[in-house]
């Protein structure tokens, strides 16, 4: 009889200790596309497959959201590195036409970002709104001239977590360190 106390008591322990992985909601699958990162190398969903990675839409001379975005993906991989959490972020362009990968390389390099986790990708405007909105469902409208200033492009705003098996496990709103906070969680379970 102790003996049987004794390993209910330890699985009993065992079972509380061990956090079981949030059941995070499968909210779409990312479709096949073929880019080009900042430094013009073909880049596709091929890429990504097997990796948990983070995306957001943006353009280099947004001067509204974008901004605020970028700062939360460089804390947001800060935070991934010093946790261990191998996380991948993707950037894509929906001002393809004036984000060259010159123009992206240049941005990442303002931001002081680490390229070895972060690509930024640019295309064709209807491979990128494509992909926004078929695979990514979110909205992406407007084209900017090189002289504008950008206020005619409508993009999504959200960082989107994506698994292994390229399926959409979530979107994050980019205004609250508990967003980042809960994405972060969010990718260390899928990571596991």
């Amino acid at each position: 009889m102790p003996r049987l106390m004794f390993v209910l008591l330890a699985a009993l322990v065992l079972a509380t200790g061990c956090k079981k992985a949030p059941d995070l909601p499968v909210s779409g699958k990312i479709g096949a596309f073929e880019l080009r990162d900042q430094s013009g190398k073909t880049f596709s969903n091929a890429d990504l497959r097997g990796k948990v990675w983070v995306a957001a839409f943006m353009f280099t001379r947004c001067p509204t959201v974008c901004p605020r975005m970028m700062r939360t993906m460089k804390k947001l991989q800060e935070q991934a590195k010093a946790d261990g959490v191998p996380l991948t972020l993707v950037s894509f362009s929906v001002d393809p036409e004036n984000d060259t990968p010159e123009v992206l390389r240049a941005f990442a390099k303002k931001y002081d970002v680490d390229l070895a986790t972060w690509s930024f990708l640019t295309g064709d405007y209807e491979t990128v709104k494509r992909t926004s909105e078929e695979s990514f469902k979110m909205t992406m409208e407007g084209k900017a001239d090189a002289q504008a200033s950008g206020f005619g492009i409508v993009h999504g705003s959200h960082l989107v977590l994506v698994d292994q098996d390229m399926q959409i496990r979530g979107f994050y709103q980019t205004k609250t360190e508990d967003e980042l906070g809960k994405l972060l969680e969010d990718a260390k379970s899928l990571s596991k």
